[in-house]
């Protein structure tokens, strides 16, 4: 009666997230890599205009299934996704990994409900306990049913590292400390030697902190010795670990040295938020919508060494 009752509850989600899809964008997939699909994300703030289209979302295709890596910023967008995999495969989608709990990553869930593996972080049920509602009520819009859950919860969840086998191919997927955010994960596919670091690394796009700065420069260094051919990033282009990373890289690092020396020399908050690291203003999409969270982020950890 159990499996009854969820069937015909994921049956139910899917068509009720249908009724939504007329209105759905049309993605468009790059194949970055043998196998490896891509769609890139607008730099813009989250809405309904662009219905949470601003993350880097997509899917690795093996010889037997295929694992969905972050399903977008709504339920149009997840089906849309669903769309363009099926358009490209008959394989099955065996996994879906949620890189992280921001909503432009976990809200096209619903689109995978029938999927078996869902694979995230060990904190991320947690995550989605703590902060799921609030993020609903902030883009509330964006459930045209209000019946579509925000997000799945995971049904595989990574304390260290996580070999995923989808058939002539294997991604390992890794969960790092405390970050971007305090459940981060990435995706390295061993096969093109490709770098799936979703949030933890962002191009052009400034990068946003909601967990640690000197944890987040020790996660990049780990992701740096792993050598790989390509990075993904969340939001930007992708490329090579110096064309992608090293700007971030910069960014962080001046983030860190200028807000240890505003709190040396007793400079008071508002001022710092001005101050540090302003030099960076025409280095990124959105400075001036993320930038002096992040430096109230490091001032408040940083205030504490």
């Amino acid at each position: 009666m159990r499996l009854i009752v969820l069937w015909f509850l994921t049956v139910s989600m899917l068509q009720a997230a249908l009724t939504v899809q007329a209105n759905s964008p049309k993605l468009e997939f790059v194949e970055v890599a043998p196998g490896i699909y891509l769609h890139l994300g607008k730099h813009e703030e989250m809405g309904v205009d662009n219905l949470g289209d601003i993350a880097n979302i997509g899917f690795i295709v093996g010889t037997e299934s295929v694992a969905v890596i972050d399903p977008g910023g709504s339920p149009q967008l997840g089906l849309e996704l669903r769309d363009a995999i099926r358009d490209l495969t008959d394989l099955p989608v065996s996994h879906v990994i949620l890189t992280h709990i921001h909503p432009d990553h976990i809200f096209g869930s619903s689109a995978f409900a029938d999927v078996e593996h869902i694979v995230a972080h060990r904190n991320f049920n947690r995550a989605l306990a703590q902060r799921g509602n609030y993020y609903r009520e902030a883009y509330n819009a964006l459930f045209v049913d209000q019946s579509i859950p925000t997000s799945l919860q995971s049904t595989l969840t990574v304390a260290d590292e996580l070999d995923i086998e989808l058939g002539g191919r294997r991604l390992t997927v890794r969960a790092h400390r405390t970050a971007h955010t305090d459940n981060d994960l990435s995706v390295f596919d061993n096969a093109t030697r490709t770098l799936w670091a979703s949030d933890l690394i962002f191009a052009q796009r400034i990068p946003s902190l909601d967990g640690s700065l000197t944890g987040w420069l020790e996660v990049m260094d780990e992701l740096a010795a792993l050598q790989a051919v390509q990075v993904i990033p969340g939001h930007g282009q992708p490329g090579s670990w110096a064309t992608v990373a090293l700007p971030q890289l910069r960014y962080l690092n001046l983030l860190l040295r200028e807000t240890r020396d505003t709190i040396a020399h007793n400079i008071r908050l508002s001022e710092a938020v001005e101050q540090v690291a302003a030099e960076e203003s025409e280095s990124w999409f959105l400075f001036a919508s993320h930038h002096r969270g992040n430096v109230t982020k490091a001032h408040t950890e940083l205030e504490w060494e």
